[in-house]
């Protein structure tokens, strides 16, 4: 049976055991500290060596240990090798500070990045070191001769931050840390929080603070630090009689204070201009369907149903989250909504562009710290290091009205119409009939604070995306008996279908996209993903099949509808104020089309615009940077899951996943009649497809994630 041997570090305080001595067992396999571990065969092996032991971690924030971070003993160039051209202008470092050609100081830093052939992600973002890679060591008989010279003791923090260097000559030593806090694994800092949290000036970077200035002086690039300490190194047989090892410890503090952060990013796109979901009856057409029509503006229905002509937009987002203060228990009870704060612009990063949008922020709760062994451990209410690692909240989403405005209307023969366009909370979900809704209806309390509660749990280093479940309602009615159910389920107006893209009558089929071009039956770079079609026989379209998207999941990008509402003669339609693909159905109501002092979350009023939650169901989604390269690198903005093997994304919504490990406990994939295949409610059989969408027109969130060098 192996046995092993503990030797204690005080992580806390290093200085109280600086150099460790321990009488060795030998009946043991090997020796533990910290996270590494020394086999006693090597040892022995070695007994009567003259050498030593240097060990330690890197730390940031009083207690992380920080990996990926470059030790080595430092050994001055020889007067020797300074005479010999090839070596000098290699290694020309007689002391750490002196420069190379280029006016680099001595370093361990990468001198180009380097692509993971697996993950195809390339580290470092911006090399500026002048360290050669592996492969031009290999090939390069100058850089092997140098680098087995003096670079032979370097080492590399593991996941804990611990190093550990074998066979170091004894005697007082130069030890170096080069580290690069844009380079440390799941800690990696973004330049956008470097100035955001860190204070730098916006001087040092470039690209809307996104890049870092290039520089060949490396203090200063505010990312890379540099230290040297010098250290007695202790024989490590400091007793061959007893039996006594001795190992050198030392630790290096960073002086960068890391601030955990997470990604959200996606697309938003909505209708075009002066168009919307509830066309204006003329004479005495006073039919239902007319709530569920897009409008004839500038163009006939059948080209407004096109992804060609909706636009992106400009997205307005807040942010709502628990403070540190509220536990985790009374977050989980819903006891603590009143408690939550909206988090103002000036504490993260955005950017914007084309509908695209990238949010930078902050993790504020589960302050955590690594113990002596590695484990990650809770910091404590009394410790101030640690590095939080989590955040609870929700995002809401509109498009901003400044930039494709709405202050227009239609009207017809007797009535007017005013566009309202939906705003969206990520998570959302709710069974139907069970959405949020007008506080005077019967039974609304219990659904209204059922709303207010769901929120989800963001992990520092996440990139995080949003889906939405791509709702529909059909209805071709002419009137309405009471306005009051549909299918059974109240809250729609009577006769309303739910989630059947391939309705016989596509146009009053609200939220309906055609994923191309009207006309348009080839493929384009551009169009969505299609999950349904329809034949054509001469008419609207020509000859020929037009492919369609609605009830499934859409990953990335989110469809934020114009909704015509029925401001002023109303009783031409029924009394009915718009379709109930976006309200709860009441004659005369007017609730959500207007401002309100309903709750959000917190001291924070007004619903007003927020689309129905039993229908327009909402969600966070996880996407691994090994994805986002893969997706980056497929030509065509709209795709399905199996056009791009091996993505390894688990959260994606699609009509079969139903989350376990989630905050809101859904009861299904989807909403009724949701997610099945051809994109009918009449199939019983689901669709396996993920279904994807990087942006409208100029748009492509991935890309612009990308470009920011965020992956």
């Amino acid at each position: 049976m192996n046995k092993s041997q503990r030797i204690y570090l005080d992580i806390d305080n290093p200085n109280t055991d600086k150099f460790v001595k321990v009488r060795l067992e030998q009946d043991i396999n090997s020796l533990e500290f910290l996270t590494m571990s020394i086999d006693t065969n090597d040892v022995y092996r070695d007994f009567n060596s003259d050498y030593g032991v240097l060990v330690g971690r890197v730390i940031a924030n009083g207690g992380i240990g920080i990996p990926n971070a470059r030790i080595s003993i430092f050994i001055p160039l020889t007067d020797d090798d300074a005479e010999v051209g090839e070596i000098a202008s290699i290694y020309p470092y007689k002391t750490p500070r002196d420069k190379n050609s280029d006016g680099k100081r001595y370093n361990l830093l990468p001198r180009v990045a380097k692509v993971d052939p697996t993950s195809g992600i390339a580290t470092p973002k911006q090399p500026f070191g002048s360290f050669p890679i592996k492969e031009e060591i290999i090939v390069n008989e100058p850089f092997l001769n140098v680098y087995k010279k003096y670079y032979k003791y370097t080492a590399l923090t593991n996941n804990t931050g611990d190093y550990m260097i074998f066979g170091v000559p004894i005697g007082t030593q130069t030890v170096h840390l080069s580290v690069d806090i844009t380079d440390i694994g799941k800690y990696s800092m973004t330049p956008a929080s470097m100035v955001k949290n860190l204070g730098y000036s916006e001087n040092l970077f470039t690209d809307g603070n996104s890049k870092i200035k290039p520089s060949n002086d490396l203090g200063d690039l505010p990312h890379i630090e540099t230290q040297e300490i010098t250290v007695d190194v202790i024989p490590f047989w400091g007793d061959t009689t007893n039996f006594e090892i001795g190992i050198t410890r030392q630790d290096f503090r960073i002086r960068s204070v890391l601030q955990n952060t997470f990604v959200i990013f996606g697309s938003a796109f909505t209708d075009s201009d002066k168009n919307m979901w509830g066309n204006t009856p003329s004479n005495d057409n006073r039919r239902v369907c007319l709530l569920y029509h897009m409008t004839e503006v500038d163009r006939n229905v059948w080209e407004n149903l096109g992804a060609y002509y909706k636009r992106p937009g400009v997205v307005t987002e807040k942010i709502y989250y628990y403070p540190e203060n509220v536990t985790d228990v009374e977050i989980a009870a819903g006891t603590a909504v009143n408690q939550m704060l909206l988090l103002d612009k000036s504490e993260y990063s955005f950017y914007k562009q084309n509908g695209d949008f990238v949010f930078i922020i902050n993790c504020n709760r589960n302050r955590v710290i690594i113990d002596e062994q590695g484990n990650i451990v809770p910091a404590g209410n009394s410790s101030q290091g640690g590095l939080y690692t989590e955040f609870k909240g929700f995002i809401t989403i509109e498009i901003d009205g400044e930039t494709l405005s709405l202050d227009w209307t239609s009207h017809g023969e007797h009535v007017y119409l005013k566009p309202i366009r939906q705003k969206l909370k990520f998570p959302q979900y709710a069974e139907m009939s069970h959405t949020f809704r007008n506080p005077v209806i019967s039974g609304a309390d219990v659904d209204n604070e059922a709303w207010v509660k769901q929120y989800f749990t963001f992990c520092g280093g996440g990139i995080y995306s949003l889906a939405k479940f791509h709702a529909l309602t059909a209805n071709n009615h002419c009137d309405d008996a009471d306005g009051t159910t549909a299918e059974g389920y109240p809250g729609f107006i009577e006769c309303s279908r739910f989630n059947n893209a391939c309705h016989a009558s596509t146009h009053v089929n609200a939220a309906i996209i055609q994923t191309n071009d009207y006309g348009y039956t080839g493929n384009s770079l551009t169009q969505m993903c299609g999950n349904s079609s329809i034949s054509c026989s001469g008419g609207w379209a020509g000859n020929g099949t037009i492919c369609l998207f609605g009830a499934n999941w859409m990953n990335m990008s989110i469809y934020l509808p114009q909704t015509g509402w029925v401001y002023d003669n109303y009783s031409y339609i029924y009394c009915h104020r718009a379709n109930s693909q976006f309200t709860y159905a009441r004659k005369n109501d007017t609730f959500y089309m207007n401002p309100n002092t309903q709750q959000i979350a917190g001291c924070y009023l007004d619903t007003c615009s927020f689309a129905r939650s039993d229908l327009n169901w909402t969600d966070i989604i996880c996407v691994p940077k090994e994805d986002i390269i893969k997706m980056n690198g497929f030509a065509k903005k709209g795709f399905v899951d199996s056009n791009i093997p091996g993505l390894t994304g688990t959260t994606y919504r699609n009509g079969t996943l139903l989350p376990t490990a989630h905050p809101i406990p859904w009861c299904a994939p989807t909403p009724i009649g949701g997610g099945k295949c051809n994109g009918t409610c009449t199939c019983d059989v689901a669709d396996q497809k993920t279904y994807f969408f990087k942006g409208i027109d100029t748009s492509d969130c991935v890309a612009f994630l990308v470009n920011l060098g965020i992956v």
